[in-house]
């Protein structure tokens, strides 16, 4: 029996060491226990138990590892079973708690560099420098142990931390207690000792378990508090180790639990039982079970029992499975090759970086693009990521963005070997990767500047118009571009004819292609909230900021940024959303176009509508801190006054002119759809196959756009949406009566009005006309007009350039004569002609604060003016809801300003248009589809709380209709909500 308990002597003490490393812990009540009671007393001498348990195992763990010189191969081996482990602890925070930050990743990386358990730390240590104790004299190995054990009492006297251990959880401690063990082994006690020994041992051990359960009482006694409760119950309490030494010391010579220690096992339970990650799992579990303190000892200790055998059995998996690896006899040549001393180490890296350079050169250049694309999207040398503190960008971007970097580094990384796989050259993959990326980083930060937004992969959808973007541009920088490609790619070859490098077998480039093709295919789920991916994506520093690309590619990089807007949700779900629901919807805006058309007279299709985008139009003495003197654009205003007029809420500035043309022709918010969707032309349109735009209520549709038409994938998208005719540069229908002003590389607005006027003369009743200006599109260079000087402000908001903002002033002036002249000749045409016009964002020239002007930056002009033939016929002015409107608001106003009657849907944006706030982005975030606003008439914001039960209902109506046509299952369409009342009678005739 005797014997069966000594040898199972280190198992018991393992089990409370594992114990004691828990119990402590604040999510579980003993350390928080404060109540100078009977419990009290008890938990102080469970724990000096415990600790003379764990005090006596380190002594252990420190004779056998001073025995056993274990070699470079087991020391390596125990640190890489270190990092596996607290590897496994992060997957399986992963894979159960759908939890990754990156600081666990570099913990479990660099366990002992960043001290995440020090006693593994010091464990390894030992193996290293203890066997060298052997060779010191018995003399003065009972020296060195006398000190550290008086060490530890002086400690105690004086209630000091003298030595810097005193919380104990520190690697020098540990060292210490295994030191203790290292240093008394081989002692042969005769019996005389041995007695002495046992009777002042167990004298101490009393002594101290005395002490530590009336130090509560003393300390509530003389401090009024529990400072010093624990003074005889910690691990380096002098009495402790005395009490633990003399256990050690009656052993004989005899190594209790040696075999497991050599074998891992112990070294294994401890790991897994000290992991922070892990440990907080056990301790969570057991602080949310059984409130009695004595039921939830035992429950620690159980818990404590299963990660001991859990511990040992993985030990014994991983040493069969590294018995067995092919890869072992190679991993154990290399280990032997490390040096094995420190004077060596510098000619062994020299050795190592000349074989395996072009591997170093490859992660170095990946790393160094990294910083550099990353770099480019600051505009300035300071950034302020918490608004309050402002830091060198740099700085910044090379400390808290740390992780960011390291994973776009991978991402580069992967692109040069999935090139060298391709063109299995290694300097021509080189000189292909490194250009295309440091032009990738340029080509973004001209965006930026010019569109305060990062390229988007709805920007490369529109490869037609990859030529035209680049005359956004000065023509040299993309010249320059391609010569140094050229030259850089010539370099390449060369220098794979001067200093080869071996290409990579079949295999390894297979390998690099698939890998390749999972880490950026990953993008497509990474959006995707609550999954592993998004995850672990957002844990190693990607911030998906959606509301503000411009701040998104700042944070993550245009690489990282780029690859977050693949994965798009379209829109979120609307409670509620059903067939049943979409069938009431559909029934109840019947009966609301019913009564709305009872005092309508006309029809859409009898009238001649035409919605005209005119490109950046705002009157710049609205936007604050702008003063100009005279007034550029009198006859609009003048206008303005005897018609139908107002302002018009955008969805973007400085950019945003397909959204606001997206908004008009359908109706739909963009300000509903999900954060992630940036463009619908590019990224909804494409992949819908019914798409209801509002021309398609006529007979006859045109589309005019003095441009390229590839921009926005408008080719595709006005084929999508039944568009008769598109006209623009380059297409089969002409653009007529092409002229410039001054400079300017845009055609005019004159030009744009004569096209327009050849369709309203040619075309009959029932067509519809969307005309998309270009005349004032960015940039607004001062060569452009002659004349611009004299409309330079006299003021302007600190940062915005006044030469700027005038050139842009003058362009307005010929769009108001040109209005004039236009407004003129559709009042010679006698038919119906009704004109919207408006603004479809301000330009991106004022350096104010969106914060406090957002609102203003917002705001647009808009008309709608009925040609007098129209105003003969039934036409009218409205006077009411038309001070701030939406874009989707134009076309029930259009329908109501010509007494025209409407579908159900049309019945449902006149509810939209009359009862509730005119809807947009947020206009504090710039460029952003991140959350909604409601501004009202008077242009002040309004909550979505503060609408009322009736407007609230309305708007839900609201969602559902565009989550069905655009996200939902479009069962609109199958209820003929969108079709006239005639159009449906006749369908569903038909189909029965």
């Amino acid at each position: 029996m005797k014997k069966i308990i000594a040898n199972s002597g280190w198992l018991i003490a393992l089990l409370l060491m594992v114990m004691n490393l828990w119990m402590w812990d604040s999510q579980l009540q003993f350390s928080n226990y404060s109540e100078n009671n009977l419990k009290m007393a008890v938990l102080q001498l469970v724990h000096v138990i415990l600790i003379i348990a764990e005090l006596w195992l380190l002594m252990q763990l420190g004779r056998t590892l001073k025995r056993h010189r274990l070699g470079r191969t087991r020391v390596v081996t125990t640190w890489l079973v270190l990092v596996a482990y607290g590897a496994g602890s992060v997957l399986l925070q992963l894979v159960w708690k759908n939890q990754f930050y990156f600081s666990d990743l570099l913990n479990a990386v660099f366990p002992i560099t960043r001290n995440i358990f020090p006693l593994a730390t010091a464990y390894i240590i030992a193996m290293v420098t203890f066997p060298r104790v052997n060779e010191l004299s018995e003399v003065n190995r009972r020296f060195l142990g006398k000190v550290l054990v008086g060490m530890f009492l002086v400690a105690t006297v004086f209630y000091n931390d003298l030595w810097g251990i005193k919380d104990s959880q520190n690697v020098l401690f540990y060292l210490m207690v295994m030191m203790v063990g290292a240093a008394f082994d081989g002692i042969e006690l005769p019996d005389h000792w041995r007695r002495f020994v046992k009777r002042w041992g167990t004298v101490t051990l009393l002594v101290t378990a005395v002490l530590a359960m009336l130090m509560p009482t003393i300390s509530v006694t003389i401090h009024y508090d529990m400072s010093t409760a624990n003074r005889f119950s910690n691990l380096s309490d002098g009495l402790l180790v005395l009490v633990a030494l003399g256990m050690f010391l009656l052993q004989k010579n005899q190594v209790i639990g040696e075999y497991q220690i050599l074998n891992g096992g112990i070294y294994s339970s401890l790991v897994l039982a000290g992991l922070p990650l892990l440990r907080s799992h056990y301790v969570g579990f057991a602080a949310g079970h059984v409130g009695n303190l004595g039921l939830k000892i035992l429950l620690v200790a159980i818990i404590a029992g299963a990660v001991m055998v859990v511990g040992f059995v993985a030990n014994w998996c991983l040493r069969r499975l590294f018995s067995s690896l092919a890869i072992t006899q190679h991993y154990k040549r290399w280990v032997e090759e490390l040096p094995s001393h420190l004077m060596e180490w510098p000619a062994w890296l020299k050795k190592f970086c000349h074989r395996h350079w072009p591997a170093l050169t490859a992660v170095g250049v990946a790393y160094g693009l990294a910083v550099i694309s990353n770099l480019l999207m600051f505009t300035s040398w300071k950034v302020n990521p918490a608004g309050s503190m402002t830091f060198d960008n740099y700085i910044y971007l090379l400390t808290a963005r740390q992780g960011t970097l390291l994973f776009t580094a991978l991402l580069i990384w992967l692109v040069f070997k999935l090139v060298q796989s391709l063109v299995k050259r290694y300097w021509l993959a080189l000189s292909i990767v490194v250009p295309l990326i440091i032009i990738w980083g340029i080509a973004n930060r001209i965006k930026l500047i010019t569109r305060e937004e990062p390229i988007l992969p709805s920007d490369v959808m529109m490869y037609q118009a990859y030529g035209n973007m680049l005359k956004l541009v000065s023509a040299w920088i993309p010249i320059t571009g391609a010569v140094v490609y050229v030259i850089t790619i010539g370099l390449g070859i060369y220098l794979d004819r001067k200093l080869p490098v071996p290409a990579p077998s079949t295999k390894r480039r297979c390998i690099w292609t698939v890998l390749t093709v999972l880490f950026f295919g990953s993008s497509i789920f990474w959006n995707h909230t609550d999954s592993r991916i998004s995850t672990v994506i957002e844990g190693l520093g990607d911030h998906p900021i959606f509301y503000n690309q411009q701040d998104g590619a700042r944070e993550n990089g245009p690489i990282i940024q780029f690859l977050n807007n693949i994965d798009i949700t379209v829109m979120e779900k609307p409670a509620g959303y059903s067939k049943a629901r979409m069938e009431k919807i559909a029934r109840e805006y019947q009966v609301v176009a019913e009564e709305i058309n009872k005092d309508r007279k006309n029809s859409l299709s009898s009238q001649t509508i035409m919605f005209n985008l005119s490109e950046s139009f705002s009157n710049p003495k609205r936007v604050p801190g702008v003063k100009i003197k005279g007034n550029p654009i009198p006859n609009i205003l003048s206008l303005k006054k005897t018609t139908t007029s107002g302002l018009m809420m955008s969805s973007g500035y400085g950019g945003g002119t397909a959204n606001m043309e997206y908004m008009t022709l359908r109706g739909l918010a963009t300000a509903n759809f999900s954060s992630t969707l940036q463009t619908p032309y590019t990224q909804i349109v494409p992949r819908l196959t019914k798409n209801w735009t509002f021309n398609q209520l006529f007979d006859y549709a045109v589309g005019i756009h003095p441009y390229q038409g590839v921009f926005y994938s408008r080719v595709a998208d006005y084929a999508k949406f039944g568009f008769n005719r598109f006209y623009y540069l380059g297409s089969k229908y002409k653009i007529i009566d092409k002229k410039k002003i001054g400079k300017s590389p845009y055609l005019s607005d004159e030009t744009s009005y004569a096209n327009a006027l050849t369709q309203l003369k040619a075309d009959k009743n029932g067509t519809f006309i969307n005309l998309v200006t270009m005349q004032n599109h960015m940039p607004y260079d001062t060569q452009y007009y002659k004349n611009y000087s004299k409309w330079l402000p006299t003021s302007v908001s600190e940062g915005t350039d006044k030469g700027t903002v005038a050139t842009y002033t003058t362009g307005l002036t010929y769009t108001d004569k040109a209005v004039k002249q236009f407004i003129k000749q559709i009042n010679k045409i006698q038919k119906p002609i009704t004109v919207v016009f408006y603004g479809d964002h301000l330009p991106g020239i004022y350096n104010n604060s969106m914060a406090k002007d957002g609102t203003k930056l917002h705001e647009t002009d808009y008309f709608i003016y009925s040609n007098t033939y129209a105003r003969e016929h039934g036409a009218r002015t409205l006077t009411s809801n038309t001070k701030v409107v939406s874009p989707n608001d134009f076309m029930a106003m259009v329908a109501e300003q010509t007494n025209s009657k409407v579908t159900p849907y049309l019945a449902l944006m006149t509810k939209v248009y009359e009862d509730l706030p005119a809807v947009s982005i947020n206009t504090g975030q710039n460029n952003s589809t991140a959350s909604l606003q409601f501004t009202n008439s008077k242009g002040q914001v309004v909550k979505y709380s503060q609408l009322t039960k009736k407007q609230k209902r309305l708007w839900q109506d609201y969602k559902l209709v565009q989550y069905d046509l655009t996200a939902g299952k479009q069962y609109l369409y199958q209820l003929h909500m969108m079709k006239w009342e005639s159009e449906r009678n006749r369908q569903e005739i038909m189909h029965s």
